[in-house]
């Protein structure tokens, strides 16, 4: 499969003069006045660090709800340049990425300056997390990362000409694979294919749950930000990069948006963020699959319920397909059916039912997630994980997360006791 060499990686449009730096001047002023020769328009908003949660984007003045926050013309995204078109979208543009910032002759290394840097990942995602900390990782965390490894397997093994052409290695293509992982977009113009990019400025953007965001549009010219609500100077100004569970966004972006905590986290876990994020929940095919019959199963598969089970903190309810297939195997035929197609039950209301059938298994798992969250929170403590903090407290803040949630929903059913 041997790959089409282009000349250069292009960005759509003409290429601004590069610019020269002032080595004093600050990276990020720098890429601002970068972004903006190439059209990019910014509207009362700069980069800044927000403690605890690195680099966002905050308001340098007051700004009405409805108004334009930025907008990124088509000429000025990144896209790929053909260098490996048989490889997947996110190959194609990682590649093309690398190659435009190792090119002497290119400007893109302004923008890189201000993107993470390898060692960031190391300790952020946990594909980078060294492989003895896997036996600590929740099954709802395993797969989504089991999914993305494969990914990157096929990918890297897709642009083995191309890495060897220009002297790469897969540790160098790693590094823009993650990048584009986590900031690139999908972007279409009227009348043609639509493709991956990447928006500078955009990028800066934090991610926060559905319905605390501003609003981000694809317009058939470019991307546009608009605020969703009255700002004043200072504030930080977020985006929803998908409605993703906690175990999605430690997978692809290394963090996680904080949740309720309980008796098993410490004084200083609690704060003002420890509310249930609305797009998390607690997977839960692990404990409701085994115990469904091959009747069960064949029944939920026919109608496109078999898998995706889930806790929803937000509301300390199950998801609808949970309760679907929990009723499968209480009810009959017909009750089931009902159910199905109404969204309620045929005469009896079976909720407590649902909550006892789950509930020997929920304390088993309540018990086994306790047990894991000890197991890591005194790894914490020992000389050989020092380097590892970061991971070990994602991992502890996640088990938290589980434990809080299974606890909530156990002390809310009637007849439940924790």
């Amino acid at each position: 499969m041997p790959p089409r060499l282009a000349k250069r990686a292009r960005v759509s449009g003409p290429e601004p003069a590069i610019v020269a730096p002032d080595p004093h001047e600050d990276k990020h002023v720098v890429f601002t006045a970068w972004s903006k020769q190439r059209g990019v328009e910014i509207k009362n908003v700069k980069p800044a660090k927000i403690p605890g949660r690195g680099l966002g984007l905050v308001t340098t003045a007051k700004i009405k709800v409805g108004a334009r926050i930025l907008f990124v013309p088509e000429k000025a995204m990144f896209k790929p340049d053909g260098s490996v078109p048989h490889a997947s979208p996110q190959a194609q543009l990682a590649a093309s990425a690398m190659k435009a910032c190792t090119a002497a002759d290119s400007n893109m290394g302004i923008w890189k300056e201000t993107w993470p840097v390898d060692s960031d990942f190391q300790h952020s995602l946990p594909m980078r997390w060294p492989h003895e900390l896997r036996e600590h990782f929740p099954v709802s965390v395993m797969q989504p990362l089991l999914r993305q490894e494969e990914d990157y397997a096929k990918d890297v093994g897709a642009v083995q000409d191309f890495l060897a052409a220009g002297n790469h290695t897969a540790e160098d293509f790693r590094y823009y694979w993650s990048i584009v992982n986590s900031r690139s977009f999908h972007f279409k113009a009227k009348g043609k294919i639509g493709t991956m990019v990447m928006c500078p400025f955009i990028d800066y953007i934090n991610h926060g749950p559905s319905g605390t965001t501003c609003d981000v549009f694809q317009r058939p010219n470019g991307y546009e930000v608009i605020a969703d609500r009255d700002y004043v100077a200072g504030e930080e100004i977020l985006a929803n990069y998908g409605a993703h569970n906690n175990d999605k966004l430690l997978v692809h972006y290394g963090f996680m948006i904080a949740s309720v905590a309980n008796e098993w986290s410490d004084e200083e876990d609690a704060g003002p963020n420890d509310t249930p994020n609305r797009d998390d929940d607690i997977r839960l095919d692990h404990i409701v699959l085994p115990m469904l019959t091959p009747t069960v199963r064949a029944q939920l598969q026919d109608v496109g319920f078999l898998r995706g089970y889930a806790l929803l903190p937000a509301t300390n309810e199950l998801c609808f397909k949970t309760q679907v297939a929990v009723r499968a195997m209480l009810l009959t035929c017909n009750e089931w059916e009902y159910f199905v197609e109404n969204g309620e039950d045929l005469a009896e209301d079976q909720s407590h039912a649902v909550s006892h059938f789950l509930l020997h298994p929920f304390h088993e798992h309540r018990d086994y997630a306790a047990r894991a969250f000890r197991t890591v929170e005194d790894k914490s403590d020992w000389e050989e994980y020092s380097s590892m903090k970061n991971e070990l407290e994602m991992l502890r803040m996640r088990w938290l997360q589980i434990i809080t949630a299974i606890e909530c929903y156990m002390d809310m059913k009637p007849g439940s006791t924790t």
